[in-house]
């Protein structure tokens, strides 16, 4: 049992030769580490600061920064609220067109001229505004759909 630690002791303390090499490279990188810049010497130093604007770049726009690419949740994300998007969208103007059809049935089963062309053709008129409206953003709504799919 006492050679057994012996043995094992005697090998623990022996370098093998990757652990050689690694302390050599270590000991040749050197041990510099790197210069931490405080206020202090930004005020002694001897460079001044210049300041730029955008007239002295000769009236050219700044070059622009690439975005980067979205991350897939971040692409996951915005698929499904252009999903849900478009999912309120064509509720909305499935609801005008059922309005605008009732609107459109009491108009002609009222009696009463004045009735019909000051109160249900002004609703009439609205309704068919907000269902153009509502057809609008569903138009856009599938289209920012599609150009998440691509």
């Amino acid at each position: 049992m006492k050679t057994l630690l012996l043995i094992a002791l005697l090998a623990a303390t022996q370098d093998s030769d990757l652990v050689k090499a690694a302390n050599a490279a270590k000991a040749s990188r050197g041990g510099s580490k790197p210069k931490v810049i405080t206020n202090a010497d930004v005020k002694k130093a001897k460079a001044k600061l210049k300041e730029t604007s955008s007239s002295s770049s000769g009236g050219q726009a700044p070059t622009p920064v690439p975005a980067k690419p979205p991350t897939s949740d971040q692409l996951y994300k915005s698929r499904h609220e252009a999903i849900d998007r478009v999912a309120v969208s064509e509720k909305k103007v499935a609801g005008l067109e059922r309005s605008l059809d009732d609107i459109e049935q009491s108009f002609y089963a009222e009696n009463d001229p004045s009735y019909r062309d000051d109160v249900i053709k002004k609703r009439f008129e609205q309704t068919k505004r907000q269902l153009s409206d509502a057809r609008k953003e569903l138009a856009d709504a599938r289209d920012a759909l599609a150009a998440l799919n691509k």
